[in-house]
């Protein structure tokens, strides 16, 4: 039986509030994982939110500096986070590895107060950064599903991921009050990041118990990483890995996507910022419900509808007109993309993987789909350098679609190796 960390027994946690309000299967671990990543994106998206108006107004270079920047961004984390995963699966220690990787992203963000406008200790700084990133993730995930109750996991990942993307709408207002405050001041920004990310590790440490070791025969030390790797790769979660490869490789950025729309609308840069905060208020909204939702119709069919809309996204930046429509529109329509395959796709693979192997299993997903979503970018980036926004985006629009149709054959096959509603099935 877990230690979950909940409640005194003078409130049982029967009588907890949420246990009336739809999220009745969701442990307390999992809010507070959810506030620790909810405070962690608060530092992370004060940064990302001014990357944009940072190297492409304030340093002058072309999109496709900013694609290879986001490109980096995104794919720096692969470096290390299957060595992580290995090491928190053969130790036990899940709670330990995520907070030395929430650690290292907090000490980096100092870095960028140091790293000015040099590019290429900027890219150092956030190569270091992504690092703590790539470290924390898959054992954060793994604690999750270790916590959660087998039947509720999209709803579990739901609720982590709407505190997560809380955070990250609350982090560019942070970003956009301090510059609005004091204008050019990119130090204080940094500066504020770095204490928030140390409030989100104090969370972690002080909040989260480490659960019981997961049952399933331990890691060996004498098996390497990529005998590892060839264990939790099974047919089905094999068909859940490729699939979601496939569509991350005809995903287009946030940061590309938001300097489209500046472009596409003519505001001024400097509300770029506030971009970052309408997607995460859509996805915080619909994360728990399409969560919760996927546990009852399946997962594999949101995951497909959720990559459904960002196609929908695609077509409104192409033919819609400029206007309010095309920016609320968008950004509902991302919120909903994000909502209904983030936390869904990790229920999916947890599901399929053995309890003593998750968090090595969740970063090889996490690898994958994070090395694709870094082509995706300098891929993107170097189309609209070269060839305009208008064939960038015909190029991927026609790319996701195709990806749509693979992915939902890669995920029918892969649930034809286990029934969907066994115990682990990917319904």
């Amino acid at each position: 039986m877990y230690d979950f960390g909940g409640p005194s027994p003078a409130l049982p946690y029967a009588r907890w509030p949420w246990r009336h309000r739809g999220f009745a299967r969701v442990r307390p671990a999992v809010w507070f994982l959810g506030l620790t990543s909810l405070l962690t994106d608060v530092s992370s998206e004060m940064v990302t939110s001014v990357l944009p108006m940072y190297v492409v107004v304030h340093l002058g270079m072309t999109p496709l500096a900013l694609g290879a920047l986001d490109g980096l961004y995104q794919g720096a984390a692969a470096v290390v986070r299957t060595m992580s995963a290995l090491a928190a699966d053969r130790l036990g220690r899940h709670k330990t590895v995520a907070i030395a990787g929430y650690g290292a992203s907090a000490i980096a963000k100092l870095g960028y107060l140091a790293a000015g406008t040099t590019w290429p200790a900027l890219v150092g700084v956030i190569v270091a950064d992504r690092l703590g990133k790539g470290i924390r993730t898959a054992p954060r995930d793994a604690l999750i599903a270790l916590h959660a109750v087998p039947s509720h996991l999209a709803t579990a990942f739901g609720v982590h991921r709407a505190m997560d993307a809380a955070g990250a709408a609350l982090g560019p207002l942070a970003a956009f009050g301090i510059l609005w405050l004091v204008p050019g001041r990119f130090d204080q920004v940094f500066l504020a990041s770095f204490a928030v990310a140390l409030a989100g590790v104090a969370a972690l440490g002080l909040l989260v118990d480490a659960p019981d070791p997961p049952d399933g025969p331990p890691l060996s030390p004498r098996m390497s990483g990529s005998a590892a790797v060839r264990t939790v790769v099974t047919k089905e979660f094999g068909g859940i890995a490729g699939a979601a490869c496939v569509l991350s490789a005809a995903s287009v950025s946030d940061a590309l996507l938001y300097l489209m729309l500046q472009r596409e609308l003519a505001f001024d840069p400097a509300w770029l910022p506030l971009l970052y905060v309408g997607t995460p208020i859509c996805y915080f909204a619909m994360a728990g419900p399409l969560g919760m939702l996927a546990d009852r119709v399946g997962r594999p069919r949101m995951f497909i509808a959720g990559h459904a809309g960002l196609l929908l996204v695609y077509a409104l930046l192409a033919f819609a007109p400029a206007g309010p429509l095309l920016l609320v529109g968008a950004l509902l329509l991302l919120g909903a993309y994000y909502a209904a395959t983030d936390g869904v796709l990790a229920a999916m693979a947890s599901a399929a993987l053995p309890a003593h192997l998750r968090a090595t299993g969740l970063s090889v997903l996490a690898t994958g789909t994070t090395l694709a979503r870094a082509g995706a970018a300098v891929a993107f980036g170097a189309l609209w350098t070269f060839r305009g926004s208008e064939v960038a985006l015909g190029t991927f629009a026609v790319g996701l679609l195709l990806a749509i149709a693979a992915g939902g054959v890669l995920l029918t096959r892969a649930g034809q190796s286990r029934p969907l509603d066994s115990p682990g099935g990917l319904a």
